[in-house]
């Protein structure tokens, strides 16, 4: 069996063994997004989805291939920066670490995640795969799932699990996120993970700093700049929190 190791840091033989993290997924999934960031901005991005029905690993497509080492081709390094969504999710044992990573910090957070799903009546069919609707109240938003017993997997884009089958389809009422399965295969390759360079904060913290990091000079480490390139930067800054003051977690401790 063929392992893949993501291992952010190895400070000792005991460190490794005490932050490691890894499981067997049973399939890989592929998702398409549509994603309302902000003002007038709109951006789509690929998603992979590696896990079985108690532990997944969710990331940007670009950021699956980092992680996993597949950004070598005959020696050159492609390894680049996922789209817009840069965060990482694992879950495992019931706790899901939601972690970040930009060229000088590396930020988790932990959770335990409580979905309250609604099962209805009405289907329709998804890649030539029929499926059932769901509902939940999550996050500030109203989600609509579409889901498929054939796959039994309790899996889904993001923190969206618990469903008696895998989710084909996803979005909020609004359709600001919509997540679209495009493909769904058998993967049987291990994960093993080392979060131990990662500082731990508490949600709030992380989303703090997450966006210090994102919108503010922190963005820029060791930039020597004159006030008019200062002000030059500050108006780049400014127009990005316009382009990205929709986060899909309106209310994140909902």
């Amino acid at each position: 069996m063929k392992k893949i190791k993501i291992l952010f840091l190895v400070c000792s033989f005991i460190n490794f063994f005490s932050q490691k993290i890894d499981f067997e997924p049973t399939i890989r999934v592929h998702y398409n997004s549509s994603l309302q960031l902000g003002e007038k901005y709109q951006k789509t991005q690929e998603f992979v989805l590696v896990g079985n029905s108690q532990d997944y690993y969710f990331a940007g497509a670009q950021n699956y291939l980092n992680d996993t080492g597949q950004y070598e081709a005959k020696g050159i390094d492609l390894r680049v920066y996922s789209d817009y969504f840069q965060e990482r999710l694992i879950k495992q044992n019931g706790v899901t670490t939601v972690f970040f990573i930009n060229p000088d910090n590396k930020i988790r957070y932990e959770e335990k995640i409580n979905l309250k799903w609604v099962l209805y009546g009405d289907t329709k069919m998804i890649n030539g795969i029929k499926c059932q609707m769901a509902a939940t109240n999550k996050y500030g938003r109203r989600w609509i799932a579409y889901f498929s017993r054939e796959y039994p997997q309790s899996l889904g884009p993001y923190k969206f699990t618990g469903l008696p089958g895998l989710i084909f389809e996803l979005y909020d009422t609004r359709d600001d996120y919509h997540f679209t399965l495009t493909k769904v295969e058998k993967f049987d390759d291990d994960f093993e993970y080392n979060l131990s360079s990662f500082k731990n904060y508490s949600k709030d913290k992380y989303l703090k700093a997450k966006y210090n990091l994102e919108n503010t000079f922190e963005a820029l480490p060791g930039l020597i700049i004159s006030a008019e390139e200062r002000k030059y930067y500050e108006s780049l800054l400014e127009k990005g929190k316009r382009m990205s003051n929709n986060p899909l977690e309106l209310k994140p401790f909902e």
